[in-house]
């Protein structure tokens, strides 16, 4: 008897998101080596996903009695307090309760290319987003800590919606908001954790644009970390625009870009 479908049929067919079970029922009976090999794929693929699910419904629990009650919840975070060159980076995100972000997870655990993927999602789906920049200026008057609460504060200023509560990755926001503190509050709150996703594109975009301006440093590579490049690169052309004047080892170079 002639198969109803080909193994090029059944590809397509187990890669839509929703397959019917009765369309799984009969493939299941199919004796050829191929169409079983694309069945444990597939089943594979869903329990990978009812997985990622049941994590992403787990790290909602801080939004959802806001969420239940009508009200906005902000997450907010940062990036960028240890390099020794540019901004300190922080974002605020408000997102809706039917929000699909399945993957959002703290920025330093994803890849370069999933981070952009996700940003675009968050951006997509966003009920509202705002970035604070903390120029190196502020950091070496104000310090890097109150710098990058004053910073938080710009990213909630600048938001359109004021929410009704901010969680907040370890950090107290200068701002009459009631608010959520949290030790490694990006990888517990799906809010927090798109902060984090913004904060770094947003940041790793502004040092890609300062490596061209300072090619001799590597920014594009090291977002204004210490590496070898770097300190070798501060020695021989002394320090820029947006290195931070208080951070050690930049305090001890005199000469100027």
């Amino acid at each position: 008897m002639k198969n109803k479908y080909t193994i090029k049929d059944v590809k397509e067919l187990l890669s839509e998101t929703e397959v019917d079970q009765t369309l799984l029922t009969e493939l299941s009976q199919d004796d050829r080596s191929g169409i079983k090999k694309l069945l444990e794929q597939y089943y594979k693929k869903q329990t990978k996903r009812q997985e990622l699910i049941e994590r992403f419904h787990h790290k909602e629990f801080l939004e959802k009695p806001f969420w239940d009650n009508g009200a906005d919840v902000a997450g907010v975070d940062e990036v960028g307090r240890g390099p020794l060159a540019g901004p300190v980076v922080t974002a605020a995100v408000i997102l809706p309760p039917d929000n699909t972000l399945y993957e959002v997870d703290d920025s330093k655990k994803l890849s370069i290319a999933k981070r952009d993927e996700l940003y675009k999602q968050i951006c997509d789906q966003a009920v509202d987003i705002s970035v604070g920049v903390g120029s190196p200026a502020l950091i070496d008057s104000q310090n890097i800590y109150h710098a990058t609460e004053l910073t938080m504060r710009d990213a909630i200023n600048g938001l359109y919606l004021q929410p009704d509560h901010i969680l907040v990755d370890a950090m107290t926001i200068p701002v009459d908001i009631p608010q959520t503190k949290l030790i490694k509050g990006d990888a517990k709150s799906l809010s927090i954790g798109a902060a984090s996703i913004v904060a770094k594109v947003a940041r790793d975009r502004l040092m890609t644009m300062y490596s061209h301006i300072y090619p001799e440093f590597g920014f594009e590579k090291n977002d204004g970390y210490g590496t070898k490049q770097h300190l070798e690169a501060l020695e021989k052309v002394g320090r820029t625009k947006i290195h931070r004047l208080s951070f050690a080892p930049v305090k001890k170079i005199h000469k100027l870009y």
